[in-house]
């Protein structure tokens, strides 16, 4: 087989899929610090990297998903202490059942838009494509212990592309609260704790500890040199 061919179950070889890295976890924990350094590195070894946010170029009618979270009310937090006030892109913190049931059909169109993104011919001609947020986020936006969610959010993974790595930066939620008080502490507790949880379904998650910007960035490298878009004669590190 030559490189970069991957040979399906009918035996009819198939363009492999550049090598895909995926980025999760609760707003302000420093997922675009790490993704702008890991851009800058793979960029630096020749690599050509594609960056992708799940909401800006996957999320279904984000304008509209995100207009609901503008228009209500007690999804805006101000910041009194630098008077700056954020308004969150969706509701997420918002756990009506109604909702909720309306997460569910949009997060099924979104993995539906990602399987065909990845497939397009566009984004084949990179090596590397790098998302901000993933369908992993949407998930443990809805995440809870019942068994609907959790069949629920199975159903939907079986459906979603395995990223080759996929991180989650964690941080404490009271640190990332203050970086970006988009939403209330006690949603960002429980968001966190959500995040954590995930990998008893998804097993290959990576969870980044919380700690220092370099140590961090570290940690990611780590990784990223045991792959194969580092390290072709290896596949340690691919999921």
């Amino acid at each position: 087989m030559k490189p970069g061919v991957l040979q399906p179950d009918n035996g009819q070889p198939v363009a492999a899929r550049p090598f895909l890295i995926s980025f999760s976890g609760i707003d302000g924990a420093g997922k675009t610090t790490q993704i702008e350094y890991l851009t800058s590195y793979l960029q630096n070894q020749g690599q050509r990297v594609l960056l992708l946010t799940f909401w800006d170029n996957v999320a279904v009618w984000s304008k509209m998903r995100g207009g609901v979270g503008q228009r209500t009310m007690d999804s805006l937090h101000t910041d009194q202490a630098t008077q700056v006030s954020f308004v969150p892109k969706n509701n997420k913190h918002i756990r009506k059942w109604y909702l909720s049931a309306a997460r569910a059909g949009f997060y099924t169109l979104d993995v539906a838009r990602l399987r065909r993104l990845l497939a397009s011919p566009h984004v084949k001609e990179y090596d590397v494509v790098i998302f901000d947020r993933y369908i992993y986020d949407q998930i443990a936006n809805i995440y809870s212990k019942s068994s609907l969610a959790r069949i629920y959010a199975k159903i939907l993974l079986q459906q979603t592309p395995v990223p080759n790595l996929a991180f989650i930066i964690d941080a404490s939620p009271a640190a990332a609260f203050a970086r970006k008080p988009e939403f209330p502490l006690e949603f960002v507790n429980e968001n966190q704790r959500s995040f954590l949880h995930l990998r008893e379904l998804v097993p290959q998650l990576i969870v980044i500890a919380p700690g220092q910007p370099e140590d961090m960035r570290n940690e990611i490298c780590t990784h990223l040199r045991h792959s194969r878009v580092l390290n072709p004669a290896s596949s340690t590190g691919d999921t």
